[in-house]
């Protein structure tokens, strides 16, 4: 194999595992999105506190593994390719920007409001208005890793 078609397979390759997991990052914030935050609103406040008390660590476990992994493997292939076409590198710099401003949304916003929900305590109303703002949030940042799946898989058509 020469250097050049290998280069091409293991860029190839990386396309594809970033395609993977942002599809899968989007994926699974597009179910918490749709599902779980209005299963959340249909609870009453004090339900919901003790539900995300117990079972939030499991979302976190989940997404906060793919939301790393999406960065790792958007920036790296952004890196392999970086001398490839300029239109497959700008739809990878869209990818790896998109998945890097999911992840940034956690430590701005939710690391601390689901801290608060996990602790409990809160009026209603507090609860209430913080969730109103924690899906807004989310759908924030579902939308950047929509955007940066479809990103990838424009990068991937051009390779």
């Amino acid at each position: 194999m020469t250097d050049s078609s290998s280069r091409s397979l293991v860029a190839s390759t990386l396309i594809l595992v970033t395609c993977l997991v942002l599809g899968l990052l989007a994926g699974g914030m597009l179910v918490i999105g749709v599902v779980f935050v209005s299963f959340w609103k249909s609870l009453a406040p004090s339900d919901f506190q003790a539900w995300f008390g117990s079972y939030s660590h499991l979302i976190f476990w989940l997404m906060i593994p793919l939301g790393a992994g999406s960065v790792a493997a958007a920036v790296a292939t952004l890196v392999v390719c970086w001398s490839g076409p300029p239109t497959r590198r700008r739809w990878l710099l869209i990818a790896a920007l998109s998945a890097i401003g999911v992840m940034i949304t956690y430590p701005i916003f939710f690391a601390a409001t689901n801290a608060a929900f996990e602790l409990g305590g809160l009026s209603d109303a507090t609860v209430r208005a913080l969730l109103d703002r924690w899906a807004s949030w989310h759908w924030i940042r579902m939308g950047l890793g929509i955007l940066g799946f479809l990103a990838a898989l424009q990068a991937l058509q051009r390779s």
